[in-house]
């Protein structure tokens, strides 16, 4: 099925232009007199959708920043009453030099065949993942598809914040490490073997840290390959074994348990796990279903095995805080504002305020941590620069004491 471009007259003589899906020029025709419509111009798309591409317009790395505008777009035309192909079909438009103009156009195709768009988007898993579908679904079943489009179209915009918020806490740190090891390798390769020529000449004993500097160097001109090697094959070996089911679970758990990074990455699981199973209850999902579905956005596997476990809890009876307080990987208070909120009705409400806390708490320890971290590596920094500097200078200073 392709898209095409088309020009036609209605019934009162006025020119309309739009964008169509069919499996030809002629049955888009079709469609258009089917329509009360007189084609005057029908071509095709200068971006094709079609339905055996799925997969690569998945491919495309569609960015995140698009389809989350694309929700914005849809939930505001939904929401003005505008026909969920029609609504499509505007969306499409806004993307002309993106692969999800096709793929909007190829589930407005759909849904002008019968289908319901929470289908028609399910047939694009890489571009809408099964997190969307699904509240897309529910705000269906509930009537409410545009606020629930709102609605995930915020999340994404928030889980883009903290994605934004975690990269730049990570580069400064990053950088430091990566000049603290470049000035270490310069002067282990060029400074300390020049100076050491010049030690070796006079053939005093040298100090023990400047003779172990010496050989650091030593071992480093002569094996850096090696060492590279090493490195790229631990690193390897340890990317093949946490792919693993077993050692990504061992990894992850291993990520939990760590003093400081390890409440950070609860923390930040369990605010979006939260965030996730608000909107879904908001828009009318029950809860098991909204456990089941928002479980998907945990990354940590020991977390995300826990939320099954819960859920199969909640299938046999148990309340919602109750199995979640039985995995003991939550956040103490999660448990009691989701009890709090089961007390009250207003279970998807707590959900979500418990994620604007779990995120503002993110936000601080983020922080704490940065403000801890940048001084301890500036201090390693220092102290390797001094350690090799002292060796150098060491035997100068013998000298000269035996001098006098």
């Amino acid at each position: 099925m392709d898209a095409f471009d088309y020009a036609a007259l209605d019934a009162s003589g006025t020119r309309r232009k739009g964008t169509l899906m069919a499996g030809s020029a002629r049955a888009a025709r079709d469609q258009l007199r089917a329509r009360r419509l007189t084609p005057v111009e029908v071509k095709p798309s200068r971006k094709r959708a079609r339905s055996d591409e799925t997969a690569e317009a998945g491919r495309s790395r569609i960015k995140r920043a698009h389809i989350t505008r694309a929700a914005r777009q849809l939930a505001i035309l939904i929401s003005a009453a505008t026909p969920v192909e029609e609504a499509l079909r505007i969306t499409a438009l806004q993307f002309e030099r993106s692969r999800l103009r096709g793929v909007l156009l190829d589930a407005r195709g759909q849904v002008m065949e019968g289908a319901r768009l929470s289908e028609a988007l399910s047939r694009h898993p890489n571009v809408f993942d099964p997190l969307f579908t699904a509240m897309v679904a529910a705000g269906e079943t509930a009537g409410q598809l545009g606020p629930v489009l709102e609605r995930r179209a915020d999340d994404m915009e928030a889980a883009d914040a903290i994605r934004r918020k975690i990269l730049g806490a990570t580069i400064y740190p990053l950088l430091l490490m990566a000049v603290a090891l470049i000035v270490t390798i310069i002067l282990l390769t060029l400074v300390v073997p020049k100076v050491a020529e010049q030690f070796v000449v006079l053939g005093e004993t040298l100090p023990p840290l400047t003779r172990g500097t010496i050989a650091a160097s030593d071992f480093l001109k002569a094996n850096w390959w090696a060492l590279l090697i090493g490195i790229g094959g631990a690193y390897l070996l340890f990317s093949l074994w946490k792919r693993r089911p077993s050692g990504r679970k061992i990894w992850d758990a291993f990520k939990l348990r760590l003093p400081v990074i390890g409440r950070i990455i609860r923390n930040l699981e369990a605010a979006r796990f939260s965030r996730t199973i608000a909107g879904l209850i908001s828009a009318g999902t029950p809860a098991l279903a909204a456990m089941e579905t928002a479980r998907h956005t945990l990354r940590n596997r020991v977390m995300f095995e826990a939320v099954g476990d819960a859920v199969l809890r909640v299938r046999e009876g148990t309340a919602v805080s109750a199995a979640l307080k039985q995995t003991q990987v939550f956040p103490p208070l999660v448990v009691q504002m989701v009890l709090g909120g089961e007390a009250s009705g207003k279970t998807g409400q707590m959900f979500a305020k418990s994620a604007d806390y779990l995120e503002g708490e993110f936000e601080a320890a983020t922080q704490i941590f940065l403000a801890l971290l940048e001084p301890l590596i500036i201090i390693l920094l220092g102290g390797i620069v001094l350690l090799i500097a002292a060796a150098i200078f060491l035997p100068i200073l013998q000298l000269n004491t035996l001098s006098f």
